[in-house]
């Protein structure tokens, strides 16, 4: 028997739900969307419909709140006042449903994972292995939940936690996000990645004078923030001045194809990364302390997933930092 206070609660939400009757989730979705994409034609896009069908859903959208979200312009969309007000208060719904949902029923059907770009094959298996053994653990035979793993920039991850499209993440650290659990595992020294036609590549040591003139092909803002800036800042500070060359490092075909046809160019990895690859050769820093990598696992803290993968650092003796 529920006592007063929780009668009370109920009461109040089931009337308050009265006047939601006609809100489509699917409405909240798109409006999201829009917020994160900036554009409608790339909000579109991303959700797979015609932009003029979300045009006319974000107008339905506005003509049940009553006001306009927002101002329309060549450059994009930008939020009205009302507009900021209206995500302040749902940008954390889908979270919560999320977890509603997980705690009613702890085996959801899937929990999407968004990757970082250049992640080694065996940090994805150890990932799969930790979550899904917490299910195995708790559950017994029970087929466990799928684990989809997904390209998604490290940038753009804390916001589809946030919104329930993805469980978990997968980033390199440092990461400037806040309200994310993080548990590391992979914590590698990075060296110097060479292609194998490289002028350096006939030398097992490599010095600081040696990579003066090499240019560093680098992660860009959006792939690895705070890790992006925080790598070659350590090298400067080892006295290696690197001129950074940025890209998308998702495809690891495309850095091979760069380290080959670019002569001043030279990679940063750990050994492990590059193990196996035959057109590429590993060579340590002059350095007896090296810059590392860093590969942690983040959920949004104090939800679901945040319990599974505290389950799963406990067990796999993945470190959870401070």
């Amino acid at each position: 028997m529920r006592d007063g206070s929780a009668r009370d609660g109920l009461r109040t939400a089931a009337a308050h739900a009265e006047h939601i009757d006609d809100f489509d989730m699917r409405h909240l979705r798109y409006f999201l969307t829009v917020v994160r994409a900036g554009t409608v034609s790339a909000a579109a896009q991303e959700l797979r419909i015609s932009q003029p069908s979300l045009s006319q859903q974000i107008r339905r959208l506005e003509r049940r709140i009553g006001a306009p979200l927002f101002i329309r312009s060549s450059r994009g969309v930008e939020l009205t006042s009302g507009g900021r007000a209206f995500l302040r208060e749902v940008q954390g719904i889908p979270g919560q449903l999320r977890s509603a949902i997980a705690a009613a029923a702890p085996t959801p059907r899937t929990w999407p994972v968004g990757v970082c770009g250049g992640v080694p094959a065996e940090v994805l298996a150890e990932v799969q292995a930790g979550l899904a053994g917490q299910h195995a653990e708790q559950s017994g035979a029970q087929p466990g939940p799928r684990l989809p793993m997904r390209a998604v920039d490290a940038a753009d991850q804390q916001e589809l936690l946030r919104h329930g499209e993805i469980a978990f993440g997968i980033v390199r650290l440092p990461l400037p996000a806040s309200g994310l659990l993080r548990a590391v595992v992979w914590d590698e020294p990075l060296g110097i990645v060479l292609h194998s036609g490289h002028p350096l590549a006939g030398r097992s040591h490599l010095g600081w004078d040696d990579l003066a003139g090499q240019r560093l092909l680098w992660y860009d803002d959006g792939c690895a923030p705070g890790y992006a800036d925080s790598v070659p800042a350590q090298l400067a500070a080892l006295g290696w001045h690197a001129e950074l060359f940025p890209m998308d490092q998702d495809q690891h075909a495309l850095f091979v194809h760069a380290l080959q046809t670019t002569a001043d160019l030279v990679g940063l990895r750990p050994r492990r990364a590059v193990q196996g690859a035959a057109q590429l050769l590993w060579r340590p820093l002059p350095t007896p302390r090296p810059p590392r990598e860093r590969l942690a696992v983040t959920a949004l803290a104090d939800s679901h997933p945040a319990r599974v993968l505290r389950r799963a650092a406990a067990q796999r003796d993945w470190h959870l930092p401070a």
